[in-house]
């Protein structure tokens, strides 16, 4: 697995500081905030439940209903108890029963305080990055086990809903669905444009198309295939989340085993962020228009956002997005909310410290926050939408 060379330990002091953290939000006019639960803190061995841990994330709720602010909850990004892992992790049939017994208990917990759920974050970029790579936890290279890890975590999706409708039958649905803008690295050649198409199938497509009709077929060139089908799939979503962060050029190459390669380049002109991304706004409505066309359900940007040093390149970024926000939303795409990503600094699985996506920069050594001018712009833009009266408000992610 790639190591940045660093720990995660307190990251952004946010555990400790949540409450002053979660009162920066009306001073930027946000009216969502999303977060994600901790399954190893909530549930430290099979079957047994933290009620410490759990009290904790209903103070949180609680605290952001009083400042008239939404809460929408992530079940999994990312992290899980050391004994899932033990057990099999998600290749094993039993992880879904797991899942699903966690969000009946975060679901009787939180409800009716949480109606807006996001039951996966990412899961193609944590297969591909955790079961195909290797390069996040479990360390694995087989895309058939990425294959039955990902038709558990649908089934496991689809029964976490069902187990938190037992509690709050008005509760929201939908998964955090990272989609890349991929574009041929040279249009002159059929086969980087063939190419770019596997990208985008493999990468986009197969899970809009399982929410849209719970067959799902994923396929990756060079690597095997799979199809499968997840019943109640396309019945367990109201809205779709797309997270957005960059466009990707696609290469063709002939050597043995090799598919192609990848690359984020500065066609625009803009820059590349400290993570080495393209900024590239014109993505985001393509994406958007994909997954909506692709669902038939309202989309959710759940996740978008720069990481940059130079809060003036961010300023330029949140400016131009919330014009694509706004195009998509005068033309008649259900696009009903928008997360910036980040309220804060932190820690990012590949990179450690470095990238900074906040709108409040964090002060590592002492958690001292200070506020950017992006989160002044932020609030304006937010209040401009407000007063339209239709379409996305701005929230955030964290």
């Amino acid at each position: 697995m790639k190591d940045a060379g660093e720990r995660c330990g307190t990251a952004s002091h946010h555990r400790d500081r949540w409450r002053e953290d979660l009162d920066l939000l009306p001073t930027i006019g946000a009216n969502a905030y999303r977060f994600s639960l901790e399954w190893s803190r909530i549930e430290p061995r099979p079957g047994e439940y933290d009620e410490a841990a759990i009290a904790l994330e209903r103070s949180r709720v609680e605290r952001l209903r009083a400042l008239g602010i939404e809460p929408v909850v992530t079940l999994h990004h990312y992290t899980h108890p050391r004994w899932f892992w033990e057990r099999g992790g998600w290749e094993d049939p039993r992880s879904i029963s797991a899942f699903r017994e966690f969000a009946r208990f975060a679901g009787q917990a939180l409800s009716p305080l949480v109606r807006t759920w996001v039951t996966l974050n990412e899961p193609v970029v944590f297969l591909l990055g955790g079961y195909v790579a290797g390069l996040i936890p479990p360390g694995l290279t087989s895309f058939a086990s990425a294959a039955k890890a990902f038709e558990h975590l649908l089934i496991g999706h689809v029964d976490a809903a069902a187990a938190i409708r037992e509690s709050s039958a008005d509760a929201r649905f939908g998964i955090a669905h990272n989609m890349l803008d991929f574009a041929p690295d040279r249009a002159e050649r059929f086969a980087d444009r063939r190419l770019a198409g596997a990208a985008e199938a493999l990468y986009n497509r197969a899970l809009l198309d399982g929410i849209s009709t719970g067959d799902v077929s994923w396929v990756f060139p060079g690597q095997g295939r799979a199809a499968f089908r997840v019943a109640g799939l396309s019945d367990a979503n109201e809205f779709v989340g797309v997270n957005y962060y960059s466009r990707v050029h696609m290469r063709f190459r002939s050597l043995l085993g090799l598919s192609g390669d990848f690359f984020y380049r500065d066609r625009d002109g803009r820059g590349l962020t400290q993570t080495g991304w393209e900024i590239h706004p014109r993505g985001l409505d393509r994406v958007v228009r994909l997954a909506a066309a692709a669902t038939g359900l309202p989309v959710v940007v759940t996740e978008n956002g720069i990481a940059t040093g130079d809060d003036g390149l961010r300023r330029t970024f949140l400016h131009e997005h919330a014009v694509v926000l706004r195009h998509l939303r005068d033309s008649g795409i259900p696009l009903t909310g928008y997360f910036h990503w980040s309220l804060l600094d932190n820690f990012e699985w590949l990179e450690g410290f470095r990238p900074r996506f906040g709108l409040f920069e964090v002060d590592y050594a002492t958690g001292a926050r200070r506020r950017r001018p992006s989160a002044d712009l932020f609030a304006l833009l937010g209040k401009s939408f407000a007063e339209a009266r239709t379409g996305p408000g701005l929230a955030l992610s964290q």
